[in-house]
């Protein structure tokens, strides 16, 4: 199950407003909802406690927990004595003061057998970059209960759903890829107010997001630009001294790989997705690479999709390259 919802009894742990999920799992909620109203129609009220760890032998485990979910007795992890859970009805609350602000919930769910929760909400303020070309904001709140995760949130135009758009959303270093990250301490608690309030910085910034996008969709680009933008982007190895050799070497083979590549974001500067909205601008070549890397680079010669590659353009190297093209795009403003 590439999605990894937890079922629970036959009961699939989501639920969701709007478009069916491509999964078609879930409760669908009619209208708008709170944060708590949707933890309670995807059966997620459930809490986590810690339990000691006991040896075949019966001796305890000193300094050590498991996390145990409640109603199902699952032990989800293993953490010290220091780990103190953030409960899913607290997360709850951090998107509630979002909602207080306009955002609607769009999402709720579980991820395997309650190792990881999400909740997203729609933020309000909608952008066009250029006429037609929509920006939608999304803020996405996601916990864990498996010792790894804490609680992160982070602004995306990602509509989670399940745990390939988790990931693609997030990586699996929440802790780098998240606007606001909370570990699981003592103080956890206290650090949830500070959630609330940086979640409202956060949702203020997209504003300046939005001129950032406006500003290079009017920044046209010449061929030469264009050429320039895609070596940056995709640069060249650097010459390498091999055994024996007195100067050092060019890959040719690697070289001609990033010649394709930086063809193919040419190619889709004027025959992608949205190529009659964006033009020959800045904002049009950011776009090409990203629909490269998303679409174009995990297809292997045979037309299967390499999951590899997926993973390298969500939170690999690959996604460092998209990240390399919009503050590359943005040098030109």
């Amino acid at each position: 199950m590439a999605h990894r919802i937890s079922i629970v009894n036959g009961r699939a742990e989501l639920a969701y407003a709007g478009e069916t999920p491509w999964h078609g799992l879930g409760v669908k909620v009619a209208g708008e909802s709170t944060a708590d109203g949707m933890l309670e129609a995807a059966g997620m009220k459930w809490t986590v406690g810690l339990e000691s760890l006991m040896l075949a032998d019966g001796r305890a485990v000193d300094g050590y927990r498991a996390i145990v979910r409640q109603d199902t007795a699952k032990p989800l992890g293993v953490v010290t004595d220091h780990y103190q859970p953030i409960q899913n009805e607290q997360a709850g609350d951090v998107m509630s003061a979002l909602i207080a602000e306009g955002a609607t919930v769009q999402v709720a769910g579980v991820l395997d057998a309650g190792e990881r929760c999400w909740m997203l909400a729609k933020i309000p303020g909608d952008f066009e970059v250029t006429r037609n070309d929509v920006v939608k904001p999304y803020v996405l709140l996601a916990w864990g209960h498996d010792g790894k995760h804490g609680l992160a949130a982070k602004l995306t135009p990602i509509r989670v759903v399940c745990h390939n758009t988790l990931t693609a959303a997030l990586g699996d270093k929440w802790a780098k890829s998240a606007d606001v990250y909370i570990k699981h301490t003592k103080s956890a608690t206290m650090r949830l107010d500070e959630a609330r309030r940086a979640l409202g910085i956060a949702q203020k910034q997209m504003v300046e997001t939005a001129e950032t996008y406006r500003a290079l969709a009017v920044r046209a680009m010449t061929a030469a630009e264009m050429i320039s933008y895609t070596a940056g982007v995709f640069p060249y190895p650097p010459a390498e001294f091999k055994p024996g050799a007195t100067v050092p070497e060019v890959d040719v083979n690697a070289r001609a790989r990033i010649n394709e590549q930086r063809a193919g974001v040419l190619t889709l500067l004027d025959s992608g997705n949205g190529h009659e909205l964006a033009g020959r601008t800045a904002w049009g070549a950011y776009n090409a690479v990203t629909e490269w890397v998303d679409r174009v680079y995990p297809v292997t010669q045979r037309g299967d999709v390499s999951k590899i590659r997926q993973e390298s353009a969500l939170f690999g190297a690959y996604a460092t390259v998209k990240a390399r093209a919009l503050a590359s795009a943005i040098t030109l403003l």
